[in-house]
C-alpha cells in the first residue's frame, strides 16, 4: 500500500496517546515526610521497582492510596541492587504526586 495508506507506510510515526506521565512517579519532585528511617516489609519486587508496606501504618492522607503500601524504585536503594520479597528494609518516606514512596531504602 502506497505511503499515506492504510498503515501510513512502514516509517509512519503513530500518533497513539504515547507514554504520557505514567511509569515517571520515581521522577516527580519529592518532599520527605519522615526525620528517621522507617522500618518495612518487602510486598513486591518487579527488577526495577516494588512495594514495601510499613510496620508501622503512616497517618497521612496518601497512606491509603496504594492499600497502604509504599512505592520503591531501584534508583532508591542503596548498597543493593535488588529487594527480595518477604525481607525487612529501612527507608525514609517521600510524598510527591503519585503518592508516597521509600527513599533511601537500606535491604536486608
Amino acid at each position: 500500500m502506497a505511503k499515506g495508506g492504510f498503515m501510513g507506510g512502514f516509517d509512519a510515526k503513530g500518533k497513539g496517546k504515547g507514554k504520557g506521565k505514567m511509569g515517571k512517579g520515581h521522577t516527580l519532585p519529592r518532599t520527605r515526610l519522615t526525620d528517621s528511617p522507617m522500618t518495612g516489609q518487602v510486598i513486591e519486587w518487579k527488577g526495577k521497582y516494588g512495594w514495601v508496606m510499613p510496620t508501622v501504618p503512616i497517618e497521612h492522607e496518601k497512606a491509603t492510596k496504594h492499600d497502604g503500601k509504599i512505592f520503591i524504585s531501584m534508583s532508591d536503594l542503596v548498597g543493593v541492587e535488588e529487594l527480595t520479597e518477604g525481607s525487612l528494609c529501612q527507608f525514609h518516606v517521600f510524598e510527591d504526586a503519585s503518592g508516597l514512596g521509600a527513599e533511601e531504602c537500606i535491604g536486608s
